[in-house]
Protein backbone atom coordinates (compact mmCIF):
# COMPACT_ATOMS: atom_id res chain seq x y z
CA UNK A 1 0.00 0.00 0.00
CA UNK A 2 1.27 3.82 -0.53
CA UNK A 3 0.14 6.52 1.22
CA UNK A 4 0.15 10.05 -0.09
CA UNK A 5 2.65 12.48 1.08
CA UNK A 6 1.11 15.35 2.59
CA UNK A 7 3.34 16.97 4.73
CA UNK A 8 4.94 20.19 2.92
CA UNK A 9 8.19 19.66 4.52
CA UNK A 10 8.24 15.78 3.26
CA UNK A 11 6.85 17.30 -0.05
CA UNK A 12 9.50 19.54 -0.19
CA UNK A 13 12.53 17.23 0.57
CA UNK A 14 11.00 14.53 -2.44
CA UNK A 15 10.73 17.53 -4.61
CA UNK A 16 14.27 18.39 -3.90
CA UNK A 17 15.58 15.12 -4.62
CA UNK A 18 13.46 14.69 -8.07
CA UNK A 19 15.62 18.37 -9.15
CA UNK A 20 18.90 16.61 -8.44
CA UNK A 21 18.10 13.06 -9.39
CA UNK A 22 17.17 14.44 -12.71
CA UNK A 23 19.50 17.45 -12.96
CA UNK A 24 22.56 14.99 -12.17
CA UNK A 25 22.12 13.15 -15.11
CA UNK A 26 21.27 15.64 -18.07
CA UNK A 27 23.43 18.69 -18.96
CA UNK A 28 22.80 22.24 -18.37
CA UNK A 29 20.95 23.94 -22.10
CA UNK A 30 21.30 27.48 -20.03
CA UNK A 31 18.08 29.49 -20.21
CA UNK A 32 15.84 28.64 -22.99
CA UNK A 33 12.33 29.42 -23.88
CA UNK A 34 9.06 27.06 -23.08
CA UNK A 35 5.67 27.73 -24.95
CA UNK A 36 2.69 26.91 -23.78
CA UNK A 37 -0.51 28.09 -24.65
CA UNK A 38 -1.09 30.64 -22.36
CA UNK A 39 1.93 32.25 -23.03
CA UNK A 40 5.95 31.40 -22.38
CA UNK A 41 8.76 31.53 -19.96
CA UNK A 42 12.50 31.31 -19.82
CA UNK A 43 13.79 28.57 -17.38
CA UNK A 44 17.22 26.57 -17.45
CA UNK A 45 16.78 23.77 -19.30
CA UNK A 46 18.75 20.63 -18.85
CA UNK A 47 19.16 17.93 -21.61
CA UNK A 48 21.72 15.13 -22.97
CA UNK A 49 21.06 16.54 -26.55
CA UNK A 50 18.89 16.32 -29.60
CA UNK A 51 15.70 14.59 -29.46
CA UNK A 52 16.54 13.45 -25.57
CA UNK A 53 14.90 14.41 -22.85
CA UNK A 54 14.56 18.16 -21.60
CA UNK A 55 13.70 18.53 -17.82
CA UNK A 56 13.09 22.54 -16.29
CA UNK A 57 11.34 23.48 -13.16
CA UNK A 58 10.07 26.03 -11.34
CA UNK A 59 7.20 27.80 -9.02
CA UNK A 60 4.18 28.81 -9.83
CA UNK A 61 2.28 30.74 -6.59
CA UNK A 62 0.13 33.45 -8.35
CA UNK A 63 -3.22 30.93 -9.40
CA UNK A 64 -5.76 29.00 -7.38
CA UNK A 65 -3.73 26.04 -6.73
CA UNK A 66 0.07 26.73 -6.10
CA UNK A 67 2.29 24.40 -7.35
CA UNK A 68 6.39 23.04 -8.69
CA UNK A 69 6.45 23.34 -12.01
CA UNK A 70 7.75 20.37 -13.75
CA UNK A 71 7.89 20.15 -17.02
CA UNK A 72 9.36 17.72 -19.41
CA UNK A 73 9.53 17.64 -23.17
CA UNK A 74 11.83 16.46 -26.32
CA UNK A 75 14.55 18.32 -26.95
CA UNK A 76 14.67 20.34 -30.21
CA UNK A 77 18.15 22.94 -29.99
CA UNK A 78 16.88 24.43 -33.36
CA UNK A 79 13.99 25.78 -32.16
CA UNK A 80 13.32 29.38 -30.44
CA UNK A 81 10.90 28.15 -28.33
CA UNK A 82 10.26 24.26 -26.84
CA UNK A 83 7.36 22.41 -26.60
CA UNK A 84 6.07 20.74 -23.55
CA UNK A 85 4.49 17.29 -24.22
CA UNK A 86 3.39 16.47 -20.35
CA UNK A 87 3.57 18.48 -16.67
CA UNK A 88 4.45 16.75 -13.57
CA UNK A 89 3.16 19.36 -11.09
CA UNK A 90 2.65 19.03 -7.44
CA UNK A 91 0.41 21.35 -5.43
CA UNK A 92 2.73 23.19 -2.87
CA UNK A 93 -0.08 24.02 0.16
CA UNK A 94 -2.53 21.90 -0.87
CA UNK A 95 -3.11 17.99 -1.94
CA UNK A 96 -5.68 18.53 -4.86
CA UNK A 97 -6.12 16.07 -7.42
CA UNK A 98 -6.34 18.63 -9.98
CA UNK A 99 -2.49 18.67 -9.93
CA UNK A 100 -1.58 15.64 -11.75
CA UNK A 101 1.50 15.26 -10.12
CA UNK A 102 2.08 14.01 -6.49
CA UNK A 103 4.37 12.20 -4.42
CA UNK A 104 3.78 8.94 -2.88
CA UNK A 105 5.40 6.96 0.39
CA UNK A 106 5.58 2.85 0.79
CA UNK A 107 5.43 3.17 4.82
CA UNK A 108 7.17 0.12 5.06
CA UNK A 109 10.74 1.14 2.89
CA UNK A 110 10.38 4.39 3.63
CA UNK A 111 10.83 4.96 -0.46
CA UNK A 112 8.98 7.81 -1.81
CA UNK A 113 7.42 7.64 -5.76
CA UNK A 114 6.77 10.46 -8.35
CA UNK A 115 3.25 9.86 -9.42
CA UNK A 116 1.18 10.76 -12.70
CA UNK A 117 -2.65 10.70 -12.19
CA UNK A 118 -2.85 9.60 -16.04
CA UNK A 119 -4.82 13.38 -17.39
CA UNK A 120 -2.80 14.04 -20.09
CA UNK A 121 -3.70 17.66 -22.00
CA UNK A 122 -2.58 19.13 -25.37
CA UNK A 123 -5.86 21.28 -26.74
CA UNK A 124 -6.80 18.34 -29.24
CA UNK A 125 -10.09 16.60 -28.26
CA UNK A 126 -9.53 13.03 -27.59
CA UNK A 127 -6.43 13.78 -25.53
CA UNK A 128 -7.77 13.11 -22.46
CA UNK A 129 -7.87 10.76 -19.01
CA UNK A 130 -9.48 7.88 -20.42
CA UNK A 131 -8.11 7.74 -24.04
CA UNK A 132 -4.20 7.75 -22.55
CA UNK A 133 -5.12 5.39 -19.73
CA UNK A 134 -6.55 2.71 -22.92
CA UNK A 135 -4.29 4.31 -25.36
CA UNK A 136 -1.20 3.15 -23.35
CA UNK A 137 -3.04 0.28 -20.65
CA UNK A 138 -0.61 2.41 -17.82
CA UNK A 139 -0.30 0.51 -14.72
CA UNK A 140 -2.42 2.74 -11.86
CA UNK A 141 -1.58 2.34 -8.48
CA UNK A 142 -3.83 2.95 -5.47
CA UNK A 143 -2.78 5.76 -2.71
CA UNK A 144 -4.46 6.19 0.24
CA UNK A 145 -4.41 10.22 2.44
CA UNK A 146 -5.02 10.01 6.18
CA UNK A 147 -8.78 10.86 6.21
CA UNK A 148 -9.23 7.91 4.45
CA UNK A 149 -9.83 9.13 0.92
CA UNK A 150 -8.04 7.70 -2.14
CA UNK A 151 -6.59 8.98 -5.36
CA UNK A 152 -5.16 6.75 -8.55
CA UNK A 153 -1.84 7.03 -10.35
CA UNK A 154 1.16 5.58 -12.64
CA UNK A 155 4.13 5.35 -11.10
CA UNK A 156 7.25 6.85 -12.84
CA UNK A 157 9.67 5.79 -10.52
CA UNK A 158 11.92 6.08 -7.36
CA UNK A 159 12.90 9.60 -6.59
CA UNK A 160 15.59 8.45 -4.63
CA UNK A 161 17.04 6.04 -7.66
CA UNK A 162 19.56 7.05 -10.02
CA UNK A 163 16.78 5.99 -12.89
CA UNK A 164 14.52 8.33 -12.13
CA UNK A 165 15.24 10.24 -15.90
CA UNK A 166 14.78 7.43 -17.59
CA UNK A 167 11.76 6.78 -16.28
CA UNK A 168 10.55 10.42 -16.40
CA UNK A 169 12.03 9.83 -20.33
CA UNK A 170 10.12 6.40 -20.93
CA UNK A 171 7.02 8.47 -19.58
CA UNK A 172 7.42 11.29 -22.01
CA UNK A 173 7.70 9.03 -24.99
CA UNK A 174 4.50 7.19 -23.87
CA UNK A 175 2.30 10.47 -23.65
CA UNK A 176 3.91 11.76 -26.84
CA UNK A 177 3.49 8.92 -29.09
CA UNK A 178 -0.29 9.07 -27.06
CA UNK A 179 -0.75 12.51 -28.78
CA UNK A 180 0.76 11.59 -32.11
CA UNK A 181 -1.95 8.56 -32.13
CA UNK A 182 -4.25 11.15 -31.56
CA UNK A 183 -2.95 13.52 -34.31
CA UNK A 184 -3.12 10.58 -36.67
CA UNK A 185 -6.48 9.11 -36.26
CA UNK A 186 -5.97 6.09 -34.41
CA UNK A 187 -8.03 6.63 -31.44
CA UNK A 188 -11.16 7.05 -33.89
CA UNK A 189 -11.98 3.31 -34.69
CA UNK A 190 -15.14 1.89 -33.30
CA UNK A 191 -12.51 -0.31 -31.09
CA UNK A 192 -10.97 1.95 -30.10
CA UNK A 193 -13.69 4.30 -29.13
CA UNK A 194 -15.41 1.26 -26.96
CA UNK A 195 -11.71 1.40 -25.12
CA UNK A 196 -12.10 4.70 -24.07
CA UNK A 197 -15.31 4.29 -22.80
CA UNK A 198 -14.52 1.64 -20.69
CA UNK A 199 -11.05 1.77 -20.00
CA UNK A 200 -10.84 0.08 -16.94
CA UNK A 201 -11.45 -3.48 -18.86
CA UNK A 202 -7.75 -2.55 -20.55
CA UNK A 203 -6.42 -0.96 -17.12
CA UNK A 204 -3.21 -2.76 -15.82
CA UNK A 205 -3.42 -3.66 -12.37
CA UNK A 206 -0.58 -2.34 -10.03
CA UNK A 207 -0.35 -4.53 -6.71
CA UNK A 208 2.10 -2.49 -4.71
CA UNK A 209 5.59 -2.20 -3.85
CA UNK A 210 7.59 -5.55 -4.90
CA UNK A 211 11.20 -6.27 -5.28
CA UNK A 212 13.16 -8.94 -7.14
CA UNK A 213 16.80 -9.94 -6.41
CA UNK A 214 19.12 -10.02 -9.53
CA UNK A 215 23.12 -9.37 -8.23
CA UNK A 216 21.66 -6.67 -5.89
CA UNK A 217 17.97 -5.74 -5.06
CA UNK A 218 15.76 -4.34 -7.58
CA UNK A 219 12.76 -2.05 -6.97
CA UNK A 220 10.15 -3.26 -10.00
CA UNK A 221 7.22 -1.16 -8.16
CA UNK A 222 7.33 1.29 -11.50
CA UNK A 223 7.59 -2.10 -13.96
CA UNK A 224 4.49 -4.00 -13.25
CA UNK A 225 2.41 -2.33 -15.79
CA UNK A 226 5.01 -2.75 -18.24
CA UNK A 227 5.72 -6.38 -17.95
CA UNK A 228 1.81 -6.45 -18.26
CA UNK A 229 2.13 -4.58 -21.45
CA UNK A 230 4.73 -6.34 -22.96
CA UNK A 231 2.63 -9.71 -22.12
CA UNK A 232 -0.65 -8.00 -23.72
CA UNK A 233 1.57 -7.03 -27.45
CA UNK A 234 3.15 -10.48 -27.35
CA UNK A 235 0.02 -12.26 -27.10
CA UNK A 236 -1.84 -9.81 -29.31
CA UNK A 237 0.34 -10.45 -32.23
CA UNK A 238 -0.41 -13.97 -31.77
CA UNK A 239 -4.30 -14.06 -31.28
CA UNK A 240 -5.79 -16.70 -33.85
CA UNK A 241 -9.34 -15.85 -35.24
CA UNK A 242 -11.98 -15.35 -32.14
CA UNK A 243 -9.55 -14.61 -29.49
CA UNK A 244 -9.60 -11.18 -27.52
CA UNK A 245 -6.70 -10.24 -25.13
CA UNK A 246 -7.76 -7.89 -22.28
CA UNK A 247 -7.45 -7.32 -18.81
CA UNK A 248 -8.77 -5.44 -16.07
CA UNK A 249 -8.24 -4.27 -12.61
CA UNK A 250 -8.15 -8.12 -11.21
CA UNK A 251 -6.91 -9.86 -14.12
CA UNK A 252 -3.50 -8.66 -15.03
CA UNK A 253 -4.13 -10.30 -18.49
CA UNK A 254 -6.72 -12.89 -20.09
CA UNK A 255 -7.59 -14.27 -23.47
CA UNK A 256 -11.46 -14.46 -24.75
CA UNK A 257 -12.63 -16.95 -27.38
CA UNK A 258 -16.21 -16.95 -27.72
CA UNK A 259 -17.17 -15.32 -24.94
CA UNK A 260 -15.27 -17.63 -22.56
CA UNK A 261 -11.71 -17.54 -20.89
CA UNK A 262 -9.19 -19.96 -22.47
CA UNK A 263 -6.04 -18.22 -21.01
CA UNK A 264 -5.13 -15.98 -17.75
CA UNK A 265 -2.13 -14.60 -16.39
CA UNK A 266 -0.59 -13.00 -13.54
CA UNK A 267 2.42 -11.21 -13.04
CA UNK A 268 4.14 -10.85 -9.51
CA UNK A 269 7.03 -8.70 -9.05
CA UNK A 270 8.06 -10.64 -6.07
CA UNK A 271 9.58 -14.26 -5.90
CA UNK A 272 8.49 -13.98 -1.73
CA UNK A 273 6.34 -17.26 -0.71
CA UNK A 274 3.22 -14.68 -0.35
CA UNK A 275 3.13 -13.23 -3.29
CA UNK A 276 3.30 -16.71 -5.07
CA UNK A 277 0.54 -18.53 -2.61
CA UNK A 278 -1.88 -14.98 -3.49
CA UNK A 279 -0.76 -15.89 -7.51
CA UNK A 280 -1.83 -19.19 -7.00
CA UNK A 281 -5.28 -17.95 -5.46
CA UNK A 282 -6.14 -15.20 -8.10
CA UNK A 283 -5.39 -17.60 -11.08
CA UNK A 284 -8.19 -19.77 -9.82
CA UNK A 285 -10.54 -17.65 -8.24
CA UNK A 286 -10.30 -15.09 -11.52
CA UNK A 287 -10.88 -18.19 -14.08
CA UNK A 288 -13.69 -20.13 -12.72
CA UNK A 289 -15.98 -19.73 -15.14
CA UNK A 290 -13.07 -20.20 -17.83
CA UNK A 291 -12.90 -23.06 -20.46
CA UNK A 292 -12.17 -26.53 -19.35
CA UNK A 293 -8.32 -27.02 -19.61
CA UNK A 294 -7.76 -23.05 -19.25
CA UNK A 295 -4.07 -22.35 -19.21
CA UNK A 296 -2.91 -20.75 -16.58
CA UNK A 297 0.76 -18.47 -16.25
CA UNK A 298 2.39 -17.00 -13.71
CA UNK A 299 4.65 -14.19 -14.67
CA UNK A 300 7.60 -13.24 -12.27
CA UNK A 301 11.31 -11.90 -12.15
CA UNK A 302 14.40 -14.60 -12.84
CA UNK A 303 15.17 -16.02 -9.57
CA UNK A 304 15.28 -19.10 -7.09
CA UNK A 305 11.29 -20.11 -6.51
CA UNK A 306 10.96 -20.92 -2.88
CA UNK A 307 11.19 -24.55 -1.96
CA UNK A 308 8.60 -26.64 -2.80
CA UNK A 309 6.68 -24.13 -4.85
CA UNK A 310 7.63 -25.18 -8.35
CA UNK A 311 6.43 -28.52 -7.76
CA UNK A 312 3.70 -27.09 -6.60
CA UNK A 313 3.00 -25.04 -9.27
CA UNK A 314 3.41 -27.75 -11.90
CA UNK A 315 0.94 -30.40 -9.84
CA UNK A 316 -1.77 -27.46 -10.26
CA UNK A 317 -0.39 -27.00 -14.24
CA UNK A 318 0.42 -23.36 -13.60
CA UNK A 319 2.98 -22.47 -16.18
CA UNK A 320 6.04 -20.34 -15.01
CA UNK A 321 7.30 -17.57 -16.99
CA UNK A 322 10.32 -15.22 -16.29
CA UNK A 323 10.76 -11.57 -17.08
CA UNK A 324 14.07 -9.98 -16.61
CA UNK A 325 14.69 -5.53 -16.68
CA UNK A 326 17.69 -4.35 -18.91
CA UNK A 327 20.33 -2.14 -17.06
CA UNK A 328 20.13 -0.05 -19.89
CA UNK A 329 20.31 3.68 -19.57
CA UNK A 330 16.36 3.60 -19.77
CA UNK A 331 15.30 0.20 -18.67
CA UNK A 332 12.96 -1.98 -20.04
CA UNK A 333 11.20 -5.16 -19.87
CA UNK A 334 12.52 -8.53 -21.27
CA UNK A 335 10.01 -11.57 -21.31
CA UNK A 336 12.02 -15.10 -21.29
Amino acid sequence: MLILVENAKDKKAAQKALQSLVCDNLADQGLRNIGFPSGNVDEVIYSNGADELWAAFGKVDDVAIPRRWNVFGVFDPTRNSQLITVEINIATGSNSAQIAGFFAKDPSTGQVYLMHGGRVGGGKPGVGRSAFLAWSKASLEDVYASDGTSRSGIIIGNVATNDLAGRIWHFVQLVRNFKDAVASGELDSDEMREAIVQWGEFNSESSGRRQGRRESVIDYTSYHGEVVKALYEERLTNCREGERVGNNRLIDLFVIKNSVMIEIFEVKTSLDRQSIYTAIGQLFCHSVDGATGIRRTLVVPEGQLPAGLEKCLASHSISIRRFSITSAKVPSVILA
